[in-house]
């Protein structure tokens, strides 16, 4: 846990404005990209967001169009900054004091999707209405950052242009950000006011909430208060999450999740030393987390909503490895470097997130090496915080047969109906997966996210029980989980018969995994019903189509699954990847349903499938 502070230092993370001498030594690639993007952006109008474009999200669900603009104002805003403070001759400041004054004069900084606070205002508000109270979300909270950092940077530059817009930021940043924050102990994403865990809002806004205090603490007298309130904040986000470091949310939030709480950490190590933190087991196993669920080429295991490519903060992560001393992560991460890993820094920069890190990112030297790339991660990990498995052929190989599975609940952080579902790939190819969410709306987070097919146990790779399939709820859970591995094979045996609804009539329905190093995989089902009113049906979702020959299914070219087929018939469903984001996710336009139905109704059996390379 983050230890409360007696005093503050000084915050100067990074070179004012005036000193032209760092400014001047910025990596070159940065120079070019900023200054070549804002010079660009010079010649574009400022985008107007009229009052229909936020109703969007309430009448029909779009919150796309609405977030575009709001999010292209604000990418315009930082490239005109960095390519101001980096060329210094003031031909920017204009421009970026009506992007100031623009955002400034939005009503809310809240986006639609996030302006009912989970519903608490009924009926739902399409529009913000200045009588009630503000609240903070996540990208009211970039917002103040953003505005933090043009303040940090320029703010004596826009004074001496113009005092009222540089009292103004101190106003606006006031009002929507540091007295709600102070005077509000029930925003859900706190976690002061109830027990239940907290997800990646609490560090990932705490983390703009720190920059806004320690920028604007000349100007707003309680700016000490809010650091203290932020620390204890994220402390309740450390408080709940699992001691192996393990992210429900999967390794994509993880850059919103853990990575947050790692920018949080940086950020405030600037006026305070906090080097005692990198030493605690818990925020040591948070950062080893990411390359325990890696894949191969630029996939995770992307349980929950994760898309199954994540572009990780390289940057940050090297720097939490030097701290932590973590040699596997920093191996890793040069690893990645040296393999050209796809992740593009500028694309990352330009979505207009977590600021702090892409400034740090800018003003820190890599200390990798080429010779430091060494991929040699655990073959094996278990997170029983979140009872998650991966495993691989080989700990120093990327290559190979590499598996994860999951128990848990239905109720998890950006929760799938998912119990017993697993991921299979070979050799960088995908075989079984997960196919992780389409574009959020506001469907995505209502009672009818359920109706999602992304969402539902019939799509991913788990039974369906007498015609039912999984609910949503802390209720529906996987019971009797044991883990245990031993010699090159990993075991994981789970009972996922609860997390069905009473029509399945399951008493019980055991899942064995048996992976084996070099070898493959083992799936074994046992069930026993009280009544079997529908044949029992078995799920795969397949990357590529499935090749049926009898008994066998070639799966990518690279695995085969065997099953009984005396006692199975076969269908395969095409399912069409029309949503942009899944489309582009998977970077193609079908994913494949093996389905395997019983050919008679049964009350108990035992079905086996194996999977072994294909040649």
């Amino acid at each position: 846990m983050i230890k409360d502070i007696s005093s503050i230092g000084e915050f100067l993370p990074f070179p004012t404005y005036c000193d032209r001498s760092a400014w001047n030594a910025v990596k070159e690639e940065d120079k070019v990209f900023y200054v070549t993007m804002a010079n660009e952006l010079l010649a574009q109008e400022w985008k107007v967001l009229p009052a229909i474009r936020y109703m969007d999200f309430y009448r029909n669900g779009n919150r796309s169009l609405y977030e575009g603009v709001r999010t292209e104002r604000r990418r315009k805003l930082f490239n005109l900054c960095m390519a101001e403070c980096m060329e210094g001759n003031g031909a920017y400041m204009e421009e970026i004091i009506n992007g100031v004054w623009l955002i400034c004069e939005e009503t809310s900084w809240v986006v639609p999707a996030h302006l009912n606070e989970r519903g608490q205002f009924k009926p739902l508000l399409e529009l913000p209405d200045v009588e009630r109270r503000i609240f903070i979300d996540l990208f009211s909270a970039e917002t103040a950052s953003l505005i933090s950092w043009v303040y940090y940077f320029l703010g004596d530059v826009i004074g001496k242009l113009s005092p009222v817009v540089k009292r103004r930021m101190e106003l606006e940043v006031e009002r929507h950000i540091l007295k709600p924050y102070l005077e509000h102990n029930d925003y859900w994403w706190m976690g002061l006011d109830h027990e239940q865990p907290v997800n990646n809002w609490n560090p990932w806004i705490n983390s703009n909430m720190l920059t806004a205090y320690l920028v604007f603490r000349k100007s707003f007298p309680q700016a000490e208060e809010g650091v203290a309130k932020t620390i204890k904040c994220i402390n309740r986000f450390i408080h709940f999450y699992a001691e192996d470091g393990g992210c429900d949310e999967g390794p994509s939030y993880f850059g919103a999740a853990a990575a947050s709480v790692f920018d949080y950490v940086e950020e405030l190590g600037h006026v305070t030393d906090l080097s005692y933190i990198y030493e605690v087991n818990k925020i040591r196993n948070m950062a080893s987390y990411i390359y325990k669920v890696y894949l191969d080429k630029d996939y995770f295991a992307n349980f929950a909503d994760a898309p199954p490519r994540v572009s990780i903060a390289l940057g940050l992560l090297e720097r939490v490895a030097l701290k932590t001393k973590d040699r596997a992560l920093s191996g890793f991460i040069s690893w990645l470097k040296k393999n050209d890993y796809p992740s593009n820094v500028f694309a990352i920069r330009n979505r207009m997130s977590r600021l702090f890190r892409i400034l740090s990112d800018i003003f820190t030297r890599s200390e990798s090496d080429s010779k430091d790339a060494v991929f040699d991660v655990p073959p094996v990990n278990w997170f029983e915080g979140i009872q998650v498995v991966s495993a691989r052929d080989d700990g120093k190989d990327p290559g190979g047969m590499v598996f994860a599975a999951k128990g848990g609940n239905n109720d998890e952080s950006h929760n799938h109906n998912d119990i017993g579902n697993f991921i299979l790939y070979c050799d960088g190819v995908p075989l079984i997966v997960d196919a992780g969410g389409e574009t959020y709306t506001k469907f995505t987070f209502s009672e009818k996210r359920y109706n999602i097919w992304t969402m539902r146990s019939i799509y991913h790779n788990t039974p369906t029980i007498n015609g039912a399939e999984q609910l949503p709820g802390l209720e529906f859970k996987a019971s009797s989980v044991n883990f245990s591995s031993s010699g090159g094979t990993s075991s994981l045996s789970l009972d996922i018969a609860s997390a069905y609804p009473a029509d399945a009539k399951a008493r019980s329905y055991r899942r064995d995994f048996v992976f084996s190093a070099g070898k493959g995989l083992s799936l074994t089902d046992t069930f026993e019903l009280s009544e079997c009113t529908v044949p029992m049906e078995v799920n795969f979702l397949c990357y590529d189509k499935p090749e049926i020959s009898g008994g066998r299914a070639l799966l990518g070219g690279k695995a085969a699954m065997s099953f009984d087929d005396k006692i199975f018939t076969v269908a395969i469903d095409e399912i069409p990847l029309t949503d942009p984001k899944i489309n582009n996710d998977w970077q193609k336009a079908y994913l494949y349903r093996l389905r395997l139905s019983m050919k008679n109704c049964e009350l108990s059996g035992k079905l086996h499938f194996e999977f072994t390379r294909a040649n």
